[in-house]
């Protein structure tokens, strides 16, 4: 327990111009203040600017001398220097009181004895106390005495608390010589850091104290204090910071790896003194920590450890820090950032090359990917909408009609004149349809116009074309294509879909004719003939703990264009139709998603959830030159993170779909996952 003589306030005070609220609490067994400085958000982020770049100054808890340790009664004589005491062979041994002090209802007495068989007593009056002596090294002495530096001159007499009326005094015994008393000894209030350190059993309590505290709590801080510095890092405490992140949306990543026993108080510490328990940081064994410490009992324990501070500097000194029964130790500390890019890929790629293992990815993006993706990702979004897009209409487009096509751009644009080609073969299109190309790649954006241009001159098909002037993805290109469509119906179409012929449009929209029916779906074949996509289905993969999207029926042959429309728990964003007024009542597609991936499931489930079906039209069918409008992800390693990133997100936002629809063919009950907010 805290010392009952821990007292605080509160003051004014004023840093770099800036005035805030000083909290000192000062503790008599340490004779020490320490200060917190407490100010409002924008006072707090000009201190952090303050405090950038002087990680030593920041990183330092103000504490000021208090006032000297006071002496309560006179001292003994062997308090004031040595006393020589003899046993039956005349041999001399010297003794030494450097302090006795009452803390937390024990009384303590700390000193030396150049005799290793040496016991005592202590005596309040005329009762004995009950008293625990240990012994322990005291290099000091043996340095000045000459003696061997290994034996243990140091003692620790541990008391029972006693009436300050009565006058506590040592009985020292030797063998075979007369029993010592060393008279009355003064009393003082408290001990230094170093004296407390060789207090063992002090500290084992004071450690347990704080462990039934929350961390970073006023109270915590104050138990805190109770605990000093230790000088040397205990045995089987290990760690290493070893990087940090910070994100252009105000948090930061720390990891490295942390080695200690499983219920010990581990933290990182930033330069703000703003704590972050280990505890909550997303762990994994890291096989390299276990086989360099595999002495230690807990050297398999998850010793890598990876953070998300919720607030960091752009210079921050971060320190891995631990409360040991020797004392508060850092384990390690580092200076400076790498800063994560403003874009989403860049950030990810920077995250993601942070080892784990695929069958921990799960955990560790709820914990730790998604707290830092998911502000950049609306940060770039709310840059995005702040772009004036650039639009050209090519011909004259239907005054009123009842369908907008939306087609996204992105890498390459040669499908253009292949889907035209069939687009002016029907005569619903050419009457009916407003065409849009979205450019989502500013990179094509000159060569796109031009063979837009080209196109239209050849086929006389009209059509508009709407540039972003920045990359959106498939979600945000769609968004911006839907902002400039005019139709009643809207159909969001790869640039890789292709029809077979006429009237497919028709048919879809007769099934979205039915009010009950919130969007609809196509038959997309490969090119060779066999089915590609016909409705979306759900599997669990256990290896992961995610769910993955699946297309039923892939490979197989195509369904009869005359069977009948069906309902689908979800459906691919290749080819699919949708009401306006169902769109606008959804908010259009959700761009919090990582480049791609379940952005079209996430859709179908926005329109269920609005209480509508989704429904497949086989009468409807085109090929699907699948994955030929999208290039340019990245490798493996890069997919595969990305892919169980998007997973952990789409399964947080709509869980119950996914555990419990009928539709999905095997509906399992999944682990519980930790859910994410982003």
């Amino acid at each position: 327990m805290p010392s009952s003589g821990i007292k605080s306030c509160w003051s004014e005070a004023t840093v770099g111009g800036l005035g805030c609220k000083l909290y000192s609490v000062y503790n008599p067994d340490t004779l020490k203040y320490r200060n917190y400085l407490l100010a409002d958000q924008e006072s707090k982020l000009k201190l952090k600017e303050i405090f950038a770049g002087q990680p030593q100054l920041a990183g330092t808890q103000a504490e000021n001398s208090a006032p000297a340790i006071r002496e309560i009664g006179t001292k003994a004589a062997v308090q004031r220097q040595p006393v020589i005491v003899k046993d039956s062979s005349a041999r001399e041994f010297r003794l030494f009181v450097d302090v006795l002090t009452r803390l937390d209802g024990q009384i303590i007495i700390l000193g030396w004895c150049t005799s290793p068989v040496m016991t005592m007593d202590l005596l309040a009056g005329s009762q004995r106390l009950v008293s625990t002596l240990t012994r322990h090294a005291r290099g000091d002495v043996a340095e000045a005495l000459s003696l061997p530096s290994g034996d243990m001159f140091g003692f620790c007499l541990i008391a029972e608390e006693a009436s300050r009326a009565a006058a506590l005094e040592l009985a020292v015994h030797l063998p075979r010589a007369a029993l010592f008393r060393s008279g009355p000894l003064a009393e003082k209030t408290g001990l230094s850091d170093a004296q407390r350190a060789l207090v063992p059993k002090l500290l084992e309590g004071r450690v347990a104290a704080l462990q039934r505290l929350p961390m970073g709590s006023a109270d915590w801080w104050e138990a805190l204090s109770d605990l000093p510095e230790a000088s040397k890092v205990p045995s089987g405490f290990h760690g290493f910071v070893e990087g940090v992140f910070v994100s252009p949306a105000g948090n930061g990543v720390v990891f490295g790896w942390a080695l200690h026993p499983e219920e010990a108080i581990v933290w990182l510490e930033d330069e703000m003194q703003n704590i972050h328990p280990l505890k909550s940081a997303f762990r994994r064994k890291r096989q390299d920590i276990s086989e360099a410490f595999r002495s230690l009992s807990w050297c398999d324990m998850d010793s890598a450890f990876i953070a998300v501070l919720p607030e960091i500097t752009h210079n921050p000194f971060i320190k891995l820090r631990a409360a040991t029964e020797a004392g508060i130790v850092t384990l390690s500390e580092r200076g400076g950032a790498e800063m994560l890019p403003a874009n989403p890929r860049g950030a990810a790629e920077n995250l993601f090359a942070i080892e784990t293992e695929a069958e921990h990815y799960c955990a560790r993006a709820a914990l730790v990917d998604w707290p830092v993706l998911a502000p950049i990702i609306a940060r770039h979004c709310t840059e995005l909408d702040a772009i004036t897009p650039e639009t050209r209409i090519f011909g004259t487009l239907p005054g009123a009609p009842e369908v907008s096509v939306i087609v996204p751009l992105y890498k390459r644009f040669d499908f253009m004149e292949h889907q035209i080609l069939e687009f002016i073969r029907d005569p619903y299109f050419r009457e009916r349809v407003e065409l849009i190309y979205v450019i989502d790649d500013p990179n094509i954006q000159s060569a796109t116009l031009a063979e837009a241009n080209k196109l239209f001159q050849l086929y006389d098909f009209p059509f508009k074309v709407v540039s972003g002037l920045q990359n959106r993805g498939f979600s945000g290109a769609n968004n911006l294509g839907a902002q400039y469509a005019s139709g009643k119906a809207l159909l969001f179409l790869n640039s890789d879909v292709i029809p077979q012929g006429p009237g497919w449009l028709e048919k879809m929209l007769a099934v979205l004719e039915d009010e009950t029916v919130g969007a609809v779906g196509a038959q997309l074949l490969f090119p060779g003939g066999g089915i590609q996509h016909i409705g979306m289905d759900f599997e669990y993969l256990p290896e992961f703990r995610i769910w993955s999207n699946q297309h039923p029926g892939a490979g197989m042959p195509a369904r009869d264009p005359a069977s009948p429309a069906f309902d689908v728990p979800a459906a691919t964003g290749a080819c699919l139709l949708i009401r306006s007024a169902v769109f606008a009542q959804i908010k259009g597609w959700d761009t919090g998603y990582l480049l791609g991936d379940f952005e079209d499931s996430h859709f179908c489930f926005a329109i269920r959830a609005a209480g509508y079906r989704i429904m497949c039209q086989p009468a409807a069918t085109l090929t699907h030159l699948e994955r030929q409008s999208f290039t340019g992800i990245g490798g493996d390693a890069f997919r595969i993170r990305m892919t169980i990133c998007n997973a952990v997100r789409h399964q947080a936002l709509w869980k119950d779909y996914l555990e419990q629809d009928p539709m999905i063919s095997e509906p399992a009950q999944a682990p519980q996952q930790d859910a994410t907010d982003a």
